[in-house]
């Protein structure tokens, strides 16, 4: 029996906007955040699922409190699920510390730089490996069921390297788009479809990187 992994990322937040690197710090969801939200609540209204996976992080427990609706299953909190720590730098502009550490540069982490880390923070090897082990446990704990799980971006990009995607480094997953993971009894993973945002009303809208 195939298990189904649906991914999503937390509705856009304020910080997204400002371009703060957000990490285990929090900002608050938009009104467009919580409206694309609403609009994949309305996409799975029908879709069986049986458990959410939520970050604990506020910006993706209440993204995972809107997805869920009125359905009747348990939100889990996993620490595993949070988004790369940036130590000392959480809550800043991007843009101010790259002028601050020239040798620190976010686009590097998203393409697939796993040595690069803030200062106390973590670095991409450490968000894979911890995500790796998480994935392993949620997999092994719901055999045959259909797991969705809200994350955040780097996180995200971590869930799609387990799952062996190709295009891992020359991406991001979008603010409440919706990716579609099955797995069967030997493990091998089949992505049928990736960053999906069919259900939103606004298309062109830009909901931060």
């Amino acid at each position: 029996m195939n298990t189904i992994i649906y991914l999503t990322r937390h509705g856009q937040t304020l910080w997204n906007i400002e371009k703060r690197l957000q990490g285990r710090g929090n900002s608050p969801l938009t009104e467009d955040g919580i409206e694309r939200a609403k609009e994949l609540r309305d996409r799975i209204k029908g879709m069986n699922i049986d458990v959410i996976y939520s970050s604990p992080i506020e910006r993706a427990l209440n993204t995972a409190n809107i997805i869920k609706g009125d359905k009747n299953i348990e939100v889990i909190t996993d620490d595993g699920l949070m988004e790369m720590c940036f130590g000392d730098y959480e809550g800043r502009r991007t843009d101010e510390v790259m002028k601050e550490n020239p040798s620190w540069d976010i686009g590097l982490i998203m393409k697939g730089n796993t040595i690069l880390s803030a200062p106390n923070g973590e670095n991409l090897a450490e968000v894979r490996d911890r995500v790796s082990k998480t994935m392993d446990r949620i997999i092994e704990e719901n055999r045959g069921k259909t797991i969705l799980i809200v994350a955040h971006g780097i996180t995200l990009k971590a869930l799609m390297y387990y799952f062996k995607d190709d295009e891992v480094n020359d991406e991001v997953m979008g603010q409440a788009t919706l990716t579609k993971i099955n797995i069967d009894e030997n493990n091998n993973f089949h992505i049928e479809y990736k960053n999906d945002n069919s259900h939103f009303t606004v298309k062109e809208q830009k909901l931060g990187w």
